[in-house]
């Protein structure tokens, strides 16, 4: 079993993070498959439509029914593609299967604690988290969850305009955000105040982790992002038969649900830095240990000895 709240290093906090995924692997691929599935599953197939569409806006271009010399033909065979609605249900359920994702993970990871808490630390079964459980969990944070990862990108983008160190820096602050809310039920003011304690002296720490899981989950993702790849190469060189759409749209299902899911690797880790800035200021975990002192039973010392 593994202790969430406690103070952790940069290099445990990588660790526990790749043991929780491995501890809890079956019920957390689960919620995710159920839960995210079918909006990152939306998002591929959107996504593969869009390119689609690209596609033959190009192979009009080519046989002269756009005129790609005119900047008037150019333009409007951009717009057709960038406000079509393709383009829009690209975005829309691509950034939804990003909130859901982390959601999942976080709304798993404060059922784990819950858990956790009423059993023995000696104890080394795994635990029993159901997707409904994670369900239940996250369906109140669905509302808080869109409104302040809203909130935080507009933030972030606007104070980048300004100068790009403070919208990076305010970034990385709000990348909390959903944590925070997740374990402390907070609102948008509530989250922004309490990420911007939390990640006193350590912003630098916070990035770090976020930089060295996103990069693991990137080398990790090109097992599903090579095939779209290879398949867009077929298709531009004719090698495939006359199904573009078809195939653009397995390959970016294929990428958009593997990455999309892969994004628990990053969202795990900030699980843990959260905690470990909760220990480190509040001591929760370490109070927790000290008022169970005397409350958990121990197990019968024949049972310690094993038999012989």
């Amino acid at each position: 079993m593994i202790q969430l709240f406690q103070q952790r290093d940069f290099g445990d906090k990588i660790n526990v993070t790749f043991q929780y995924i491995t501890q809890n692997f079956r019920s957390l691929s689960l919620a995710l498959v159920y839960i995210v599935g079918p909006v990152a599953l939306l998002a591929g197939i959107a996504t593969g439509v869009f390119q689609s569409n690209m596609l033959n806006l190009g192979e009009m271009a080519k046989k002269g029914d756009i005129d790609s010399d005119s900047p008037f033909g150019a333009g409007y065979a951009l717009a057709l593609s960038f406000f079509s609605p393709a383009f829009w249900f690209t975005m829309i359920f691509t950034l939804l299967a990003i909130l859901v994702v982390s959601l999942v993970t976080y709304a798993h990871m404060k059922v784990y604690a819950r858990k956790t808490g009423q059993i023995a630390l000696s104890q080394s079964q795994p635990v029993d988290i159901s997707v409904t459980e994670v369900w239940e969990e996250m369906q109140p944070l669905i509302g808080r969850g869109i409104i302040i990862s809203v909130l935080s990108s507009i933030i972030a983008f606007v104070a980048t305009l300004f100068f790009v160190i403070p919208g990076v820096y305010v970034g990385i602050v709000l990348s909390l955000g959903l944590v925070v809310t997740t374990f402390e039920g907070t609102d948008f003011g509530q989250t922004w105040n309490r990420c911007f304690v939390l990640i006193r002296d350590k912003w630098w720490s916070t990035l770090g982790i976020i930089v060295v899981m996103g990069i693991i989950s990137g080398v990790i993702g090109l097992i599903f992002t090579l095939p779209a790849g290879i398949l867009s190469f077929l298709i531009t060189a004719k090698l495939l038969p006359d199904m573009a759409g078809f195939w653009l749209i397995l390959g970016n299902v294929v990428a958009t649900v593997g990455s999309t899911l892969l994004r628990t690797i990053i969202y795990v880790a900030l699980g843990f830095q959260y905690t470990n800035l909760i220990e480190r200021q509040e001591g929760r975990g370490l109070q927790s240990a000290i008022d169970s002192i005397g409350t958990i039973p121990t197990q019968p010392r024949a049972s310690d000895e094993g038999t012989f």
